[in-house]
């Protein structure tokens, strides 16, 4: 009879036989039969949840063309992980008087042996089925514990281990872009240097606009590891995952949490839009059923109100605006304490204690991009010098080389970013605290809850830093 082997893998990272183990055994177990092999089909890392396989179609056309009799694989699972899969097959192959033979698994002719097929082919189903459930539950396991669960690692940071590290170099363009777009400044300038010092993506392709935006609203830049557990219905907004598991201070932070959510405000246009509608707090203010509180106006007997209501009109009543004002202007005034300044500024001195080897993290990453590019500089020029080369080669070596030169002036020329002083940060909240105003609202204050109309509970943006250095009570 003649006969063809079918052969696959999934992938070269696992350990299943290789394709010319399959392929050995198949022809072994032709010798053995009498069988004479015409062809070997081989599908290499490719998924058996799939039959949009290049050899096992083109084998199926072969078969219905009436080139062999019979098809020979290792076991049942290289033909198909699914059970459907398997019974239409059979019938085709039954249809134009082909067999299929598992030679690891040829439990002959008979009504048992069926049976044992079918067993093989639903088992082959629960594997995969399996399989998928044990890897989501790992990388939720991976993604608990803050370690990087695969792909590229946001720009800024390294991964070590599986552990996410900060890559200083990257970070410092993270924070000047993060500082022009809380300045409201533009980017250009920014992309442009990182561009003459050869600074790329984690993908190796420049850095345009649209990565900036995305590093804006890249919540892990501020220690928080996000992990969604299921595909999110709305594809159109990838960071909006009301499933998703958030682990706080997971990641080192590269962003503080108050400048973060200034630019994302920002981003967002709930600054401009508070500053046309006169609201001090507008953005801020949720209702007791965790919806939002929106500003309205109401006019009655030649008077104009200001309040807040819940913007689902869950029935809690409305509160007026001037009272969540008050509210906040007080709590910033609380907030904004002598005592509390202290604090700060302790922290801000624990800080700048790590100065000393966050730049020396700073200098290693930076001479290691600048021998980088000086050994592609000295291979070009080896090249160069290496013999008679035609004059459009010596001009692309001689263009490259150029650019080369210029990026290691670049990354030599660059340094550092410097922090602000303790001086200067005490003297600014001390301003933010005598002229409390929106942007000083916007950039302390993180939520603002509304229980009742007595009740209002506002939550800060430097809650961390302040439970940091001592602060464990309400703040």
């Amino acid at each position: 009879m003649q006969a063809v082997i079918y052969a696959r893998y999934s992938s070269d990272k696992q350990n299943e036989e290789s394709i010319d183990a399959q392929v050995r055994a198949c022809k072994e177990y032709a010798a053995h039969k009498g069988y004479t092999v015409l062809d070997i089909y081989a599908d290499e890392a490719v998924s058996g949840k799939t039959a949009a396989r290049r050899q096992y179609q083109k084998m199926l056309r072969d078969a219905d063309k009436g080139k062999f009799e019979v098809i020979l694989c290792h076991k049942y699972d290289r033909i198909a992980r699914n059970l459907g899969e398997h019974v239409n097959l059979q019938a085709r192959l039954k249809n134009i008087g082909v067999d299929l033979v598992a030679v690891a698994q040829d439990f002959g002719t008979s009504k048992e042996a069926k049976i044992m097929r079918t067993l093989v082919w639903s088992l082959s189903e629960y594997y995969i089925d399996n399989l998928a459930e044990e890897t989501k539950k790992g990388l939720k396991e991976t993604a608990l514990k803050g370690l990087h669960n695969g792909g590229y690692p946001p720009f800024g940071y390294d991964v070590v281990n599986q552990k996410y590290v900060i890559n200083e170099l990257e970070a410092a363009y993270v924070r000047k872009i993060f500082e022009a777009a809380a300045q409201r400044k533009g980017f250009t300038e920014i992309i442009e240097e990182m561009e003459r010092c050869g600074i790329r993506g984690k993908r190796g392709k420049p850095i345009r606009y649209t990565q900036i935006y995305e590093m804006l609203r890249n919540e892990k830049y501020t220690g928080v590891y996000i992990y969604s557990p299921q595909e999110e219905a709305d594809r159109g907004n990838r960071r909006d995952k009301p499933h998703a598991i958030r682990v706080e201070n997971a990641l080192p932070i590269i962003i503080d949490k108050a400048q973060f959510l200034e630019v994302r405000k920002i981003m967002e246009g709930r600054k401009q839009t508070g500053k046309k509608a006169g609201y001090l707090c507008s953005g801020l203010v949720y209702c007791e059923c965790g919806a939002k509180m929106h500003g309205r106006v109401s006019r009655r007997k030649g008077h104009e109100y200001h309040y807040f209501s819940c913007s689902k009109r869950c029935g809690r009543p409305a509160v007026r605006m001037e009272e969540v004002d008050r509210a906040a202007l007080n709590y910033l005034h609380d907030l904004l304490s002598a005592r509390n300044q202290d604090r700060i500024t302790l922290a801000l001195l624990r800080y700048q204690a790590e100065e000393p080897g966050r730049l020396a993290d700073f200098q290693k990453v930076l001479n290691k991009k600048i021998d980088d590019k000086q050994r592609q500089y000295d291979t070009l020029m080896k090249n160069l010098s290496s013999g008679v080369l035609p004059e459009e080669v010596i001009a692309d070596i001689g263009e490259q080389m150029k650019s080369l030169k210029e990026q290691i002036a670049c990354l030599k020329a660059t340094k550092p970013p410097k922090d602000f002083t303790v001086d200067q940060i005490k003297a600014w909240l001390a301003a933010l605290k005598a002229n409390p105003d929106d942007k000083a609202v916007h950039l302390l204050i993180e939520r603002i809850n509304i229980k009742n109309k007595t009740e209002i509970n506002i939550q800060s943006t430097l809650t961390s830093v302040l439970r940091e250095v001592g602060c464990g009570g309400r703040i």
